[in-house]
């Protein structure tokens, strides 16, 4: 009778899945790190949870904060960005990711805080977005967006901060504006926005920031 030790298989090499295969698919389409932000990144056994950028929870350890800012990187968004399931803050501003914000962003239905300024993605604002219902701080400025402002950001009833300026939107500001009741900054500067100012302001309690200059608006205070 043989028998076949299975002891071996405990050193063998770990398959990165869920999280950690998420985070490795981002890396994958950034082409330009020149200051190493992702050098720790890797399909090695260390926790990806001690990866730069990256912060878990300590109870489930899944990924909630992924904050890659000011780091030079040059390249374009995976939609793989839709596994990271428990995410609730993802920053990637003061970069240089192009390509379109993918609609899978939709999926993140924890997601409190989305801050991808100052970069230069394109396409439309994902309609997803809707779906993000914890959603407090939406800040898409200074990319080369275009088309029309989502009618599904009035759903997002927790947004406090909606700032999209600099980019090329069509339409005019949009009524459901009166909807975000806890809205406290409107930043919709230099966005080639058109037709009139919708009367809808005084609806908003919390509101203590509302600029929109630079536009095609018909109110000439603004």
């Amino acid at each position: 009778m043989h028998f076949v030790a299975f002891s071996t298989l405990t050193h063998a090499a770990v398959v990165p899945t869920g999280d950690h295969l998420a985070l490795l698919s981002i890396k994958s389409m950034i082409k330009v790190d020149p200051q190493g932000v992702m050098a720790s990144w890797n399909h090695s056994m260390t926790n990806f949870c001690q990866w730069q950028g990256v912060t878990c929870g300590s109870r489930h350890h899944r990924v909630t904060h992924l904050n890659l800012s000011s780091g030079g990187l040059v390249g374009t968004l995976s939609p793989y960005v839709g596994n990271l399931s428990f995410l609730r803050v993802f920053v990637l501003h003061n970069n240089s990711f192009s390509g379109e914000i993918h609609p899978e962003i939709g999926r993140l239905f924890r997601l409190r805080e989305l801050r991808l300024e100052n970069n230069s993605f394109t396409g439309n604002i994902p309609a997803t977005i809707m779906n993000c219902s914890e959603l407090q701080v939406l800040h898409l400025g200074y990319n080369n967006l275009v088309g029309k402002i989502p009618d599904g950001i009035g759903l997002l009833s927790m947004l406090s901060f909606l700032i999209l300026p600099g980019n090329i939107l069509e339409g005019g500001i949009p009524p459901f504006i009166s909807n975000l009741t806890l809205l406290e900054i409107l930043y919709l500067g230099n966005c080639q926005l058109g037709g009139s100012i919708p009367d809808v302001f005084q609806e908003l309690p919390n509101l203590i920031m509302l600029a929109v200059p630079g536009n095609n608006l018909t109110d000439s205070e603004f």
